[in-house]
C-alpha cells in the first residue's frame, strides 16, 4: 500500500483511478476531478503513487512538468517556474507554501484515491481508463 499521511477530510471518499500497471507507464500524468479541478499523479518506482493539485500554490506553475526528486528518502516535485520543491507526501516546502495532496492506496493491483469528487484520466468522464 502506498498512501500519504494526511487524515481524510470530511466529505472525501475513495475513488478507483485505474490499473497500476497502466499508471506506472508515466512518471507523471494529469488526472481530472469532476467539476474541473486538475490534479497531478506522480509515480515513483517500485509502487509509490502521489496525487496533488496540478498547479503550484505560488504562481500556478505546471507541476506535472516539474522534476521528481528524492532527497534523504523524501520524494518531492520541483516547480518548473520558480523551482520551489514540495514534498509529495506532505505537500510541505521550505518556503512555507503547502501543496494540496490526496491519499492514494493500491488495492488488488488498482489505484484508489481519496478525493472529494470522482476522478478520471480524461476530461470527458470519470470512468476508469484502460
Amino acid at each position: 500500500m502506498a498512501a500519504t499521511d494526511l487524515q481524510p477530510d470530511s466529505g472525501y471518499s475513495w475513488h478507483l483511478l485505474g490499473d497500476i500497471d497502466i499508471l506506472k507507464s508515466k512518471p507523471c500524468r494529469k488526472v481530472f476531478m469532476q467539476g474541473g479541478t486538475v490534479l497531478a499523479l506522480f509515480y515513483v518506482a517500485p509502487d509509490r503513487f502521489f496525487l496533488t493539485n496540478a498547479s503550484c500554490p505560488h504562481a500556478r506553475g505546471p507541476l506535472d512538468q516539474g522534476d521528481i526528486e528524492e532527497v534523504d528518502g523524501a520524494v518531492g516535485i520541483v516547480c518548473p517556474l520558480h523551482y520551489y520543491r514540495f514534498d509529495l507526501k506532505t505537500g510541505t516546502s521550505s518556503s512555507g507554501l503547502v501543496l494540496k495532496t490526496y491519499r492514494t492506496e493500491i488495492r488488488d493491483n488498482c489505484l484508489h484515491v481519496l478525493t472529494p469528487l470522482p476522478v478520471s484520466l480524461n476530461r470527458e468522464g470519470n470512468e476508469m481508463q484502460k
